[in-house]
């Protein structure tokens, strides 16, 4: 799946592709006008960092989001364009495909755009970039690692002493964003089958689920760091991808012979936090104020012109 919206995502920026419905299909002519995004350099193409922005935002965060959202979003996406490039404005094709197929790989992305409202949508997009052309996230001089996720479980994660700009934060908003709560329902055979895909995993039967899974240990979040399945204990990201839950916020309970799993929250939990941000603008807040609120003792500073 990632590999498809990687591919999607990068058609977006080729010359008169525009349409990014989900279908993949590929249509019409450059209403948006991505036919001047790359430039023809011989046999090799090569891209404006800058431009690329709006075309990310696309990717990774809800177009009706508002505005001031959408400009904190672009600067923590241009972040990390600087940490990946260093102060280049240009670079390939190649070069960029490969670091968005890594970045793919670390953040889920959000919806695309639709086939209609296409060249509305890259307005607001594109307006969000220029808002704040150049400008990126420093703490103590150095590009941070803008960390984001679609809506942490009502209160974002410290991460330790390497990243002293995330810190535990609440983030009341997140709880009225569509797709917050996930349940889930199976047989503790199917659980077990599940579980027993994870790489080193000590074969369970489910016959002693639900009572031998205990949550170890969660941080001051909520978010599980540290689960017992059976006679192994497991990290809370491991069984998270097992049963494919949209966060590692989640606990388990009986119901009626089956096993219930709940949970709170899409993403990782660190960071700037789109859905709770997007309440807080509602508030008067500012997109630098959003940044702030989610990270501490950061700087925005231009990066390049």
């Amino acid at each position: 799946m990632k590999r498809f919206l990687s591919a999607l995502l990068l058609s977006a920026m080729l010359p008169y592709v525009v349409t990014l419905a989900w279908t993949g299909r590929l249509q019409s002519k450059d209403p948006a006008g991505f036919s001047g995004l790359w430039k023809e350099e011989g046999q090799t193409f090569s891209v404006s960092l800058e431009d690329c922005i709006p075309v990310m935002l696309a990717a990774w965060i809800p177009a009706d989001y508002g505005e001031e959202t959408l400009k904190a979003q672009a600067v923590l996406l241009r972040t990390w364009l600087g940490r990946e490039f260093g102060k280049e404005k240009e670079v390939s094709r190649k070069e960029l495909e490969e670091k968005i197929s890594v970045l793919l790989n670390q953040e889920e992305p959000g919806e695309l755009w639709e086939t209609a409202g296409l060249s509305e949508t890259y307005g607001r997009l594109k307006q969000a970039s220029e808002a704040t052309k150049g400008l990126a996230l420093t703490w103590e001089g150095e590009l941070i690692e803008p960390f984001f996720c679609r809506a942490s479980a009502g209160m974002t994660r410290s991460r330790g002493e390497d990243y002293p700009y995330l810190k535990q934060t609440e983030s009341p908003g997140d709880f009225l964003a569509d797709g917050f709560y996930t349940v889930i329902s199976m047989s503790p055979g199917q659980l077990a089958d599940r579980i027993n895909e994870i790489p080193g995993a000590v074969f369970a039967d489910g016959s002693d689920f639900p009572e031998r899974i205990q949550v170890v240990e969660r941080d001051g979040a909520g978010y599980v760091r540290q689960i017992q399945m059976g006679e192994k204990t497991y990290t809370g990201e491991e069984v998270q991808e097992a049963l494919e839950l949209p966060s590692a916020c989640y606990e388990f309970s009986e119901e009626g012979g089956s096993i219930r799993v709940t949970c709170k929250g899409m993403g990782h939990g660190y960071g700037f936090s789109q859905a709770g941000a997007n309440e807080l603008e509602k508030e008067g807040k500012t997109w630098e104020e959003l940044l702030n609120y989610y990270f501490q003792n950061v700087e925005i500073v231009k990066m390049w012109e």
